[in-house]
């Protein structure tokens, strides 16, 4: 077996057991090149097995949502230091926008700190933890709710969002690319989460570093909607970068 079928067969493993994989990633534990990663990366492609991103690649055969509560496990640490990131930017009588999403949920936990806020949300499970909390103001969409995400969507979720205005805006995100934006599993999400963006003075994605390895379905919108992307340490500082350059505000 050669050294690029040892690579492959790695990656592959990888692809596997995490679902996607960085470029960075692949360099360090080989000590090649990115330009050689990248050639492995397209003879995977080609034959199939994976689908090429801008910093990596993600399984092909990874087409499958997963659900809420699992997301929950997935990068904690992670996303508890995003929502951290993101209470930093909430003030006092602000209206806020909740989309679903497992890192919002943790948002929504630690809400209890501020005494005048108003909460906007398209998510029953963001719902259930803002109701009680003294001196906030909660507004729940209409709409169908999906079991996947608990998300409220479709023709009453987006009518009501046309009616309100949003400071702040918290976006979860199953997938983040400089080329085709911000992505989610389901088009009426999609649109939802869209018309709220589009409500929102300032629209901040919350996404931790695995999200910048994939894309998903659904596009909700391009980068230029957002005001900055919320993640985590472990992000790869050529990813960091490129969004960077690309005039993409890294927080």
């Amino acid at each position: 077996m050669s050294k690029g079928d040892i690579r492959r067969d790695w990656i592959i493993k990888q692809l596997k057991i995490k679902g996607s994989i960085q470029l960075s990633e692949i360099v360090e534990e080989f000590s090649v090149s990115e330009a050689t990663v990248r050639r492995d990366l397209e003879l995977l492609e080609s034959d199939k097995k994976c689908i090429r991103t801008l910093g990596g690649a993600i399984l092909e055969t990874n087409k499958m949502e997963i659900p809420f509560y699992k997301k929950l496990d997935i990068c904690a640490e992670e996303k508890n230091e995003i929502a951290n990131k993101a209470l930093s930017l909430i003030q006092e009588d602000d209206i806020i926008g909740l989309t679903g999403g497992s890192t919002n949920y943790l948002i929504a936990k630690k809400l209890q700190e501020f005494s005048r806020l108003t909460i906007v949300t398209n998510a029953v499970n963001i719902a259930y933890e803002c109701i009680g909390i003294p001196g906030l103001q909660l507004i729940v969409t209409g709409g169908v709710i999906r079991t996947q995400s608990f998300e409220l969507s479709g023709p009453l979720a987006d009518g009501t969002l046309e009616k309100i205005h949003i400071q702040k805006t918290f976006v979860g995100v199953d997938g983040i690319s400089l080329t085709r934006g911000i992505t989610t599993f389901n088009e009426l999400e999609a649109q939802t989460n869209r018309i709220m963006i589009q409500q929102s003075m300032e629209a901040y994605v919350v996404a931790d570093h695995t999200k910048f390895s994939g894309s998903s379905l659904f596009v909700i919108t391009d980068l230029k909607a957002i005001k900055g992307v919320i993640t985590d340490s472990g992000i790869s500082t050529s990813i960091a970068s490129s969004y960077k350059d690309a005039g993409i505000s890294i927080m």
